[in-house]
């Protein structure tokens, strides 16, 4: 049964950010940035999922969760108060992202250049995604390797989330194979066996939908276009609602569970992570105005220890344990703060309130719109293809926690940089072939 101070602070919310929404809508619109190749496209449709959409189906449905999560907290001044750090949130993002011009990066890199070494990575990179993708996901009818989680969700003995997240590193290739006229057909038939590979990992469902948003950006992008067909973009919230609904099981055990229904996939879908975000960042915002703020300590942390492995490095977190931990701690929350997301606004408030909000989402707005960059006809293929791969992910970092964001970042960049390694080693295969040409001229 909704209480009244819940269905009011909804209302008053999907009313401050429907407006501001639609105000960027009209800017993007008027700015020819309302399309699928648009970073803003992209953060304008994440914000409205998440902060628009969600919070009015839980307004017309159920709010046991907003109960749960609002319970300790004040209420509805809670309510409103992080209804003003989103709307807050948002216009920053969007005022950096105005702000600025999209640059036109090259890294000294040839418009269509395809480096020495470029086919090895590729196969490297593939090979180490099919690795991690039979030993720890279970893809293809393989049985998955178990391995040791503590309570937090972090791994301990040999294995890192680095190593189990390797199998992010074939989406750039896969890319970039698309983005190729020669290799297309190539890359497009790899997408499908990772696909078909991903089915049957139970807790990675986010990666295949994004490997498939960055099929339809490439595919968009080669055909001088501005949006996909229809049907891409009806396959596209087909098959994320189907992984959604299936929840935390492979395919065939999603068959034998008797959850194959309407009822239970509408269940599993209105308390996902997404559905439920806004709720988590009541909770999250209260304990830490309680607790105390991070300061973006377990970031900084992560981004320099995360891929080292706790079994000979049992040092790593203690900066994650000294500024984070202790947080849910405080109130005895660990159970049902366990794997919420709050989004990236949430994150940032947890290091520092409302102020970490406004300069952590004008980083981002400045970061989004150089990403555009990327995406420019005048471009490198290479840089092409891992703006589209950044592009692919935005809606989910947008919904994330920056620590994860930046493991994300590092996994699906680690072949790109290597390709421009290599660029900037042996030059391009063109310009080798030129120089290959005068020096037979000169003999």
């Amino acid at each position: 049964m909704r209480t009244n101070f819940i269905a009011d602070g909804l209302l008053l919310h999907c009313l401050i950010i429907g407006t501001i929404l639609l105000l960027i809508l009209v800017t993007l619109h008027r700015r020819h940035l309302f399309n699928w190749l648009s970073t803003g496209f992209w953060a304008w449709a994440a914000f409205v999922f998440y902060f628009f959409i969600a919070p009015l189906v839980q307004y017309w449905g159920d709010p046991v969760y907003l109960e749960a999560y609002l319970t300790p907290t004040e209420g509805l001044p809670r309510m409103v108060w992080v209804a003003g750090c989103v709307a807050v949130g948002i216009t920053t993002f969007f005022w950096a992202y105005f702000r600025y011009r999209p640059g036109n990066p090259k890294w000294g890199l040839e418009q269509e250049s395809w480096p020495p070494g470029t086919w090895i990575i590729i196969i490297l990179a593939l090979a180490g995604a099919v690795y991690s993708m039979i030993t720890y996901r279970g893809a293809f009818g393989f049985e998955a390797t178990q391995f040791e989680l503590e309570k937090s969700s972090k791994f301990v003995g040999k294995v890192t989330g680095y190593e189990t997240g390797l199998n992010i590193c074939a989406v750039f290739p896969i890319i970039l194979l698309i983005m190729r006229r020669s290799t297309r057909i190539m890359g497009i038939a790899i997408a499908g066996i990772y696909l078909l590979g991903k089915l049957d990992d139970r807790y990675d469902r986010a990666n295949a939908v994004s490997l498939l948003i960055g099929v339809s950006i490439a595919l968009t992008f080669v055909q001088r276009r501005k949006w996909p067909s229809g049907v891409w973009i009806a396959g596209i919230l087909v098959f994320a609602l189907f992984l959604q609904a299936r929840g935390h099981y492979s395919v065939p055990q999603y068959r034998e569970s008797g959850k194959m229904t309407v009822y239970a996939g509408r269940e599993e879908v209105s308390r996902g992570e997404g559905a439920i975000m806004l709720s988590t960042f009541y909770l999250k915002s209260y304990i830490h105005d309680k607790a105390g703020y991070t300061y973006g300590i377990p970031l900084i942390s992560s981004v320099a220890f995360g891929a080292l492995p706790r079994k000979y490095f049992p040092w790593k977190d203690w900066m994650v344990e000294t500024y984070l931990t202790k947080v849910t701690r405080a109130f005895q929350m660990e159970a049902l703060m366990f794997g919420g997301k709050s989004s990236v606004i949430g994150d940032l408030y947890g290091f520092g309130g409302i102020v970490a909000i406004v300069g952590g989402m004008f980083i981002l707005g400045f970061l989004a719109r150089k990403l555009d960059g990327f995406l420019a006809p005048q471009a490198p293929m290479v840089m092409r293809a891992m703006g589209v791969v950044w592009l692919s992910y935005l809606w989910m970092m947008l919904g994330s926690a920056l620590l994860w964001s930046a493991a994300l970042l590092y996994l699906t960049s680690v072949a790109f940089l290597a390709v421009v390694l290599c660029a900037k080693i042996f030059g391009s295969s063109k310009r080798l072939a030129v120089t290959a040409v005068k020096y037979q001229l000169q003999k």
